[in-house]
């Protein structure tokens, strides 16, 4: 597995069946994904969930390689254009214009996946809250969690409200990934993590 650290973590993966490319960075950091390919072609994407810092290469990386792109069906009508994103920052116009400015992929490219479905050999996990059909992935105790959480230096925390659909079940999440007890936890904000701290902050939370 490779890290691509640009705004959000992007993670290459090494399948059998060929490179998978979980996430795709903002709409501006096209070059530099490329870069970070290095010429390297994915045989598929998934798209954790639609948040701009996460889907805005997707278009790009469809146009120039042809690949299927999963998502959950609860957050494809954001990643193809058909409803629009909510308002980040929460500021008339402005909001709007940057939280839906990723160029839409085509609903022909997108192929929905739900909880327990395997993608390149790896489990889908459904990992709701930050958005509705925010998802991760699991194999062999290595869990790719998105933004269900945010690491710093003092451990793993909930993102803040204003960036979440629902806060109260992103909470819910922190306890379910505790249980999914995978040895390392990988996510798109900051270093990886471990179940006993997940399952710490889940203690604090009272979820």
């Amino acid at each position: 597995m490779q890290v691509f650290s640009l705004t959000a973590n992007l993670y290459l993966l090494d399948t059998p069946e060929g490179l998978l490319l979980v996430d795709s960075g903002m709409p501006q950091e096209n070059q530099r994904l490329l870069r970070h390919l290095g010429g390297r072609r994915p045989v598929a994407m998934l798209l954790t969930h639609h948040h701009l810092d996460h889907v805005g290469g997707a278009r790009m990386l469809w146009e120039r390689y042809g690949l299927p792109i999963y998502a959950h069906p609860l957050d494809i009508p954001f990643i193809s254009g058909e409803a629009r994103r909510p308002p980040f920052p929460p500021i008339p116009w402005l909001g709007d214009w940057i939280a839906n400015s990723p160029r839409p992929v085509p609903k022909e490219a997108l192929r929905p996946v739900e909880e327990g479905a395997e993608v390149l050999s790896w489990q889908v996990v459904h990992l709701p809250g930050h958005t509705p059909g925010q998802i991760g992935l699991l194999r062999e105790g290595v869990l790719l969690a998105a933004d269900a959480l945010r690491v710093g230096a003092r451990g793993p925390w909930v993102p803040p409200a204003m960036v979440n659909h629902d806060t109260l079940e992103a909470r819910h999440t922190v306890r379910r990934i505790a249980r999914l007890e995978a040895q390392k936890i990988y996510v798109g904000h900051g270093p990886p993590t471990t179940t006993q701290a997940v399952r710490a902050l889940a203690d604090r939370l009272g979820v």
